[in-house]
């Protein structure tokens, strides 16, 4: 699939699992920590409530989470939930969190 400037891997299902295969391939590992960790880059993968489709990702440094909403607009947020369940941002819920040791 192309659309824009970004492209998806050939091969690979625009599913929940096809997006932690792109996650893994990259080093991530599965993880239950919802938290952030000082020495590893997360990525939480949220799931549409009605459907379980994915269709955001929020990203830790370690020290944040950051979020892209829009075109526009990125955000740095201290949880998960500020954008979870259909009153706030509609993003969804945290379905998987993966986690990479950050290198130096």
């Amino acid at each position: 699939m192309q659309g824009g400037r970004y492209s998806w891997p050939s091969g690979i299902p625009d599913t929940l699992d096809g997006w932690t295969q792109i996650f893994t391939a990259e080093g991530y590992e599965l993880t239950a920590s919802r938290e952030i960790e000082p020495g590893y880059e997360k990525v939480a993968i949220y799931v549409d409530l009605e459907d379980l489709l994915s269709g955001h990702v929020a990203i830790s440094d370690g020290q944040v989470w950051k979020s892209k909403l829009g075109r526009l607009q990125d955000i740095e947020h201290a949880s998960l939930d500020l954008l979870e369940g259909d009153k706030h941002w509609e993003y969804g819920i945290v379905e998987r969190v993966l986690r990479r040791k950050i290198v130096s």
